[in-house]
């Protein structure tokens, strides 16, 4: 591995540039002799710095330095979503190494968390340009795994190398929030060489218009570099750059200027998208994007948008993803972590499910053949190690023996898979029984002339809707359209700004929220939490049927006992989900269940409601999930009104949705607060 000082990057972000040593060529030489130059030429004339990051950047954008120093030089330190300086307890070391010609190489990497072994000896290789998607069952590593790749912190064992000429750039499934930056100024915030060379411009604008000629004839020669600078950067081609990815993402021009902290977690998570796509690290390449679950919070067309966009890109890529149709879409290879091994495999998913069963079938038949050998290996060793004349044949089949060994552990890796059709990793179909719906009246519950949101002058949605006991009713359209404030307004969790809610004698809600499994107490164990839950409603329930709950969904013996704060995103989703089929419902309310399960669990959820006859109301841009739970009505939500009509199928137009005209639900909060800002600022004159 080679010497490194320590990088840093941000805890969204990364997209930093290597400090490995590189031959300096003549231009090179050329431009920090100018580059020295206009530093001694500024320092006489007494140069001032320019205000921002850049002309579009807002002045919540701290300073890069002098404007013809930051065209010059490396980009400014990594700045989180907030558009700040990382302190330095968040920085982490980026594992930049010798690849031996890889973008990224992995050997012998073992893995662990708490006492749990996730990873041993494990080894992989992607090659620049490859779009590899990282599949397995929840809990098996993949989000640890990626978080080592970007040097959020270290394996226990082996080495984890990135080709030091690439930039990194690291996307996590939490949200980000907080930002008064709009959404244009998010996007293009880690846009660092074209972000410099604006502000380089700008200075050289500046110095051109001096008094004293000679400065303004030094301003003028430093003007033509950085017009150069503006041209080599891209700067002429990143407004079509920033349109293209906004666009794709579902952003409606209005929402451009729209500051990100009102908007809501999903839009949010989309800008994060956003801004680390157009981030040197997603722009050529040079760039290693390391994308965890990116579609969560997607609709349909920005799926489909994000998969064409990663496979034309020139990017190395590696994706965790549970959604098929994008590692499908977009993945050249495929690694799979499964019997503490990552398995490489080359095509996309559907070819990856073929060609592994054909290798687990050979990797028994294998291992077969290696346990005799390994027999005929421990005879020899036995008989003769003690003998003179054959002690030195004994020595050499010990360690042939301990080569085998260790080529058995790999091959039992491979051939001791226990998985489900259409999943990935160790995933053993899962069984889930949700609890019998108590008995109710026909009628669950009525939105009466419902206005939902935040302030009755600017309404989110406005309509009725009636639930009957055995409907099983989806919400579609686009996002931001206001589907999730419904659920909440229904469920209760939101009140109602004009209208009435009306809840059926005996009916008992059940609302499993897309957020939910991030507010599960993380000192808890699985099963006390499970248990906890479920005895609200039954204070006999033994631990046996909490047990079976979360062992229905793969956590099973020790790892019941761990605390939810070690588990990982997805394994959190299984607990929230295990507690909530032990509580008797008759009437859920499931929104965007999907997002952070994968396959087996999704299909788990999907086979137990087939037999549950009570009332269920979804919200999901899954068109498979809509389709599995067999749908009797659908909600439609468009242009702030609710509509209900009856489901005879759906189809691929049930899901293509007009681009909106901003995030609603947004709109509405940012309205409610300027209208009580207004309020209180009325006030205050008055009393003045």
């Amino acid at each position: 591995t080679l010497a490194r000082s320590p990088r840093t990057m941000s805890t969204t972000t990364h997209a930093m540039r290597a400090n490995a040593p590189r031959t300096h060529d003549a231009r090179t030489h050329r431009r920090d002799a100018r580059c020295g130059a206009k530093k001694a030429a500024r320092k006489a004339a007494g140069a001032k710095k320019p205000g921002g990051g850049g002309g579009a950047l807002s002045s919540d954008e701290p300073s890069s330095g002098t404007a013809t120093a930051t065209a010059m030089t490396p980009a400014a330190p990594a700045r989180s979503l907030e558009g700040k300086p990382r302190d330095d307890h968040d920085d982490v070391v980026i594992p930049y190494g010798n690849a031996s010609g890889a973008a990224l190489r992995m050997t012998e990497v073992m893995l662990s968390v708490a006492d749990t072994d996730l990873l041993s000896e494990a080894n992989m290789e992607v090659m620049p340009g490859q779009v590899v998607g990282l599949v397995g069952g929840n809990g098996c590593g993949k989000s640890t795994l990626i978080k080592c790749i970007a040097g959020k912190r270290s394996v226990q064992d082996g080495t984890i190398a990135i080709s030091p000429d690439l930039e990194v750039g690291y996307f996590e499934q939490t949200a980000v929030s907080g930002s008064q930056l709009t959404v244009y100024q998010e996007a293009r915030a880690r846009m660092d060489r074209i972000n410099a060379a604006e502000a380089a411009l700008k200075a050289a604008e500046q110095a051109c218009e001096s008094s004293d000629d000679v400065e303004a004839c030094r301003g003028a020669d430093i003007l033509m570099d950085c017009l150069a600078e503006m041209e080599a950067s891209g700067a002429y081609e990143a407004e079509k750059r920033i349109a293209n990815v906004l666009d794709g993402l579902g952003f409606a021009r209005s929402q451009w200027d729209v500051k990100c902290d009102d908007l809501s977690g999903g839009w949010q998570m989309r800008v994060a998208l956003a801004r680390l796509l157009l981030s040197p690290a997603g722009s050529g390449d040079k760039g290693l994007l390391l994308l965890d679950e990116p579609t969560n919070h997607l609709d349909e067309a920005a799926k489909r948008w994000l998969a064409n966009w990663i496979k034309e890109s020139p990017c190395t890529t590696l994706i965790i993803s549970h959604e098929a149709e994008l590692l499908n879409s977009a993945c050249s290879h495929i690694a799979e972590v499964r019997g503490k091994a990552v398995h490489w495999y080359t095509g996309n998913f559907a070819k990856f499910l073929v060609d592994r069963d054909e290798r687990i079938r050979i990797a028994k038949a294998t291992y077969e053949k290696q346990q005799a050998e390994e027999a005929d290996l421990k005879d020899f060793i036995r008989r003769f190690s003690a003998n003179a004349s054959k002690s030195t044949q004994a020595q050499s089949r010990a360690k042939l023996l301990e080569k085998l060994q260790k080529e058995m552990r790999k091959t039992v890796a491979a051939a001791s898979a226990t998985v489900s059709e259409g999943a990935a990793g160790d995933a053993s179909r899962m069984h889930l029984q949700l609890a019998k719906p108590p008995p109710s009246d026909m009628i669950q519950l009525t939105l009466k002339d419902g206005v939902i949101g935040y302030d009755p002058a600017t309404p989110i949605l406005e309509g009725s809707i009636v639930l009957e006991r055995g409907m099983r009713v989806v919400v579609l359209g686009p996002n931001g359209a206001g589907k999730s404030s419904l659920l909440k307004s229904i469920s209760g969790q939101m009140p109602l700004i004009g209208g009435e809610r009306i809840l059926g004698d005996r009916v008992s809600l059940g609302v499993f929220g897309q957020d939910l499994a991030q507010y599960l107490p993380k000192e808890s164990t699985c099963i006390q939490y499970v248990l906890d839950v479920a005895r609200v409603d039954d204070p006999l329930m033994k631990d046996e049927m909490g047990r079976q709950a979360l062992g229905a969904l793969g956590i099973t013996g020790p790892m019941a006992l761990r605390k939810i704060g070690s588990l990982s995103g997805g394994e959190k989703a299984r607990v929230a989900l295990a507690a909530f089929v032990l509580q008797p419902r008759n009437c859920l309310l499931l929104d965007e269940p999907s997002n952070h399960l994968d396959v087996g669990a999704v299909q788990a959820l999907t086979d137990g409601l087939q037999g549950w006859d009570g009332c269920l109301f979804a919200v999901s841009h899954n068109k498979g999930f809509c389709e599995s739970l067999n749908p009797t009505h659908i909600i439609r939500v468009k242009n702030g009104k609710i509509t209900m009509e009856n489901c005879y199928g759906l189809s691929d137009d049930d899901f293509e949705h007009e681009v909106i005209v901003g995030d609603a639900t947004a709109a509405a909060a940012a309205a409610a607060g300027a209208a009580a800002e207004e309020a209180v600022e009325e006030k205050e004159l008055v009393v003045a």
